[in-house]
């Protein structure tokens, strides 16, 4: 009777931890962040001095788009070729963003501007968005990903 009590609470343990252990590893199934890549070409820089400056931004963070550096989810710099320039943002995962790049012909990591405030440097955003006297809105610039691969061109307004 003894060793009959025994074995059924082992037996009644194992089927406890093993169904445990399945329904977790079900849960981490469901749980893992679907993620894609977005490649983006951008055209008509106005010459080839200076770098490129690419910033992604999430949702989470559109009140900082497009120019708070340090809040993009994403920043990339690249040189200038022959106009153009193309980035490629790997395992990013699904949702909205927007992007913003800017021409940075001196290379002093920021938008010059003119007295007026008018931009002296090239700028453009996804969508090829543009603001109404002032930088365009995230909304403008969302882009969704969804899909593993996503490509996008931004034309450069000088």
């Amino acid at each position: 009777m003894k060793q009959a009590l025994i074995t059924s609470f082992i037996l009644f343990f194992l089927s406890v931890s093993l169904g445990f252990n399945f329904i977790q590893e079900n849960n981490q199934i469901k749980t893992q962040v679907q993620k894609g890549n977005i490649t983006i070409q951008v055209f008509g820089f106005e010459n080839n001095k200076g770098k490129a400056r690419l910033l992604l931004f999430t949702e989470k963070m559109k009140k900082y788009f497009p120019s708070e550096q340090d809040s993009a989810f994403i920043r990339r710099i690249l040189p200038i070729e022959d106009n153009k320039v193309a980035f490629k943002l790997d395992s990013i995962p699904y949702g909205d963003y927007a992007i913003s790049v800017h021409h940075d012909e001196n290379n002093d990591d920021k938008v010059n501007s003119n007295w007026l405030g008018i931009p002296k440097e090239g700028l453009g955003a996804s969508n090829d968005a543009k603001g109404y006297f002032g930088p365009p809105s995230f909304e403008k610039a969302k882009i969704t990903l969804n899909k593993p691969e996503m490509s996008i061109k931004i034309n450069m307004v000088n």
